[in-house]
């Protein structure tokens, strides 16, 4: 996808599951050498062009153009940004968020398991499209059980800058993550109040969209609810935020839209 005023269009994906100690997130350590490198963030990336191609064929489930539009007040790229973060999250995490053509959730068997750690090496070193795996296991990518929860504008402070795209999915089949070794070289479920305690005591680094959707979701019993409460929330009631840095007395200083001194930055 082309850039839009210099902002990249990217799309991030926060898995959650059920757990004995209450919900958790799927994270994964960037590599150093990639962007954020060293800090530790949910699967996701740029959109690229196969993710249009995805959006025009017969490839997924539960969410049109149209409707896509009308979640994302008419963006020209809509439908893709839930694309990207199912794609980019089979990418980096090995999690397929998929129906079958009989429209079951897709469980994958054993043997398909092995199947699919195949694929996704020769997805990974270029030899195959992300097309070609949903053809070979007859699939579409499930779209409607992603909920969009928030949109983040890279700083002006920083030189590569993104327009993303924050969604929401259940994950409680039991798939088996792993990152990719490429871009992320270590990843974890963590609670949600455990990763942020681990990045306030240096444990962990986040950067600010991650730490205030981690807030955004710390206070759910369970995935059903946290998906139910999420999922009511009005579009027009999830501003794009932007953040603004500078330097103070010698230190860089941080604010949010609707924070004092942020219009005068």
């Amino acid at each position: 996808m082309q850039s839009i005023d210099n902002l990249m269009p990217s799309s991030s994906l926060m898995l959650v599951r059920d757990s004995d100690q209450g919900v958790q997130v799927f994270l994964m350590k960037r590599a150093q050498k990639s962007n954020f490198g060293g800090i530790w963030v949910f699967p996701g990336g740029i959109l690229e062009k196969q993710d249009q191609e995805i959006a025009t064929e017969d490839y997924c489930n539960g969410l049109c153009e149209t409707e896509a539009k009308d979640v994302l007040s008419n963006d020209s790229e809509s439908l893709p940004y839930w694309i990207a973060s199912l794609r980019e999250t089979f990418e980096e995490t090995g999690a397929l968020i998929a129906n079958r053509n009989d429209n079951n959730v897709f469980i994958p068997t054993t043997i398909e398991s092995q199947r699919l750690v195949e694929l996704r090496s020769d997805l990974l070193h270029g030899k195959i499209s992300f097309i070609f795996i949903l053809d070979e296991l007859k699939l579409k990518i499930a779209l409607d059980r992603l909920v969009y929860v928030s949109h983040w504008i890279t700083p002006k402070v920083e030189t590569k800058r993104y327009t993303t795209r924050f969604f929401l999915a259940p994950l409680n089949e039991g798939f088996i993550l792993t990152h990719d070794g490429i871009e992320g070289t270590d990843s974890k479920w963590f609670g949600i109040d455990e990763a942020l305690r681990a990045h306030e005591v240096g444990t962990i680094s986040l950067i600010m969209p991650t730490i205030k959707n981690l807030e955004s979701i710390s206070d759910f019993k369970n995935t059903e609810d946290l998906m139910r409460a999420k999922a009511i929330v009005k579009t027009e009631d999830i501003p794009a935020i932007e953040p603004k840095f500078f330097i103070k007395d010698g230190r860089w200083e941080g604010l949010l839209p609707g924070e004092q001194g942020y219009e005068d930055h």
